[in-house]
């Protein structure tokens, strides 16, 4: 298996995936090694460096192999310059991603095929996550004979809000999946743009949807006034927290003591800030900046309606969360999520007046957003990952079998 991340060397939702599936799977009896680039942990550390089997994984069957790499996390990337008022800083990030990232793309599939060649490597099928891996994927499975599933979590279009992609980006994502013998895609969604932006078969896409672990943390106490409203991501276009701001301003005329949590980092931070200003809104509204996932659990704790307004979102595991956690969700028709969640309220993220009117609603009428915890809860414990994972096997069955 081929990842960019894995916890903790994580930047967002994809590392979160990773382990998940790879956890899953590991405990469904596969064997599994799992590449992917690390910083050098020393100076004149050796170009590879060796996780024993299980000693970091933290499960037998699972062996992690760190590719050393110059890379920086987005974490540590230019963000907003700006300082709020109880902001919670990200931690010192681990070296992830960085300042030459295409080169790394390249120089991790050649480390990847010496390494499988080094190590005489034999496995059934090789496993790559987003474009990332891709060029590895590609490579290993000409150097091995191996078939190769290519994994679609975002592509170029869903981070633009779908106008547009960066062509360099574009052609890797393109080559990977034209090569691969499968291509696993997080929604329906994903496997249209799949198919019809990259030109891949219909045949060979297999849409796979995330999951979701129980969150078994404490809610924390509640500490602030009135109902609580919240968006809990990347502050960027594609998560729509605009559309947001735009709602919570409407929800305010018909429930004054709201107030709306707007929790994440990102480039649309300062505008968004700027924006709840000119609303004469500022006072109802929360900024807590980044957040690490105990807080994100208290946040949920807090909560009395989730809200996901994604522009374009190819999945968003974060109303899973919210539903695990017994909170009422709103998703957007425009994310991947809403292809599968039976038990959440749905509207088009430019469609202000109707969110505002979902949030208001479930502010307002008890017995709705009771439904929608219990049954949101009961349908986020179906979904877990050993579901992920058995769905998973059969497109392995098919590739291996084939």
């Amino acid at each position: 298996m081929l990842g960019w991340e894995f916890p903790p060397y994580f930047a967002g939702g994809v590392g979160v995936v990773c382990e998940a599936l790879t956890r899953s799977l590991v405990g469904r009896g596969h064997q599994i090694t799992y590449l992917m680039p690390l910083a050098p942990p020393a100076p004149g550390a050796p170009g590879v460096e060796l996780i024993e089997p299980g000693a970091d994984a933290g499960a037998p069957g699972l062996e992690l192999v760190g590719i050393t790499a110059r890379l920086h996390s987005y974490a540590a990337g230019a963000g907003p310059r700006i300082r709020i008022p109880g902001e919670v800083p990200p931690p010192a990030p681990r070296p992830l991603y960085g300042p030459d990232l295409l080169s790394e793309v390249d120089r991790f599939a050649a480390r990847a095929v010496e390494i499988a060649r080094a190590r005489r490597a034999a496995p059934d099928l090789i496993h790559a996550h987003d474009w990332t891996t891709f060029p590895a994927g590609v490579a290993l499975r000409r150097a091995l004979g191996r078939p190769l599933v290519a994994h679609v979590h975002i592509t170029e279009f869903d981070k633009s809000g779908g106008a547009h992609a960066d062509p360099r980006v574009y052609e890797i994502e393109r080559a990977g999946m034209q090569a691969a013998d499968r291509v696993v895609a997080v929604s329906r969604r994903v496997a249209a743009v799949c198919s019809e932006r990259y030109g891949v078969d219909p045949a060979r896409i297999r849409v796979v949807y995330n999951g979701v672990d129980a969150d078994t943390r404490p809610a924390g106490p509640a500490h602030l006034p009135g109902p609580v409203v919240l968006f809990l991501g990347r502050v960027t276009l594609q998560k729509g927290p605009d559309w947001f701001v735009e709602a919570a301003r409407r929800v305010l005329d018909a429930e004054p003591r709201a107030t709306f949590v707007l929790a994440g980092t990102g480039d649309m931070l300062p505008r968004v800030i700027e924006r709840a200003a000119a609303l004469g809104i500022a006072d109802r509204m929360r900024f807590p900046g980044f957040v690490d996932r105990e807080r994100a659990s208290e946040l949920f704790g807090l909560a009395d309606v989730f809200v996901m307004p994604s522009v374009s979102e190819p999945f968003g595991i974060v109303p899973l969360e919210a539903m695990e956690r017994g909170v009422p969700v709103i998703v957007s028709r425009q994310s991947g999520a809403s292809e599968l969640l039976r038990n959440a309220l749905k509207v088009d993220f430019w469609d202000v007046e109707g969110l505002a009117a979902r949030i208001v609603s479930l502010l307002r009428y008890r017995a709705l957003a009771t439904e929608l915890e219990e049954a949101g809860r009961a349908e986020a414990q179906e979904l877990d990952w050993d579901w992920v994972a058995e769905r998973t096997e059969a497109v392995y069955r098919e590739v291996v079998h084939a």
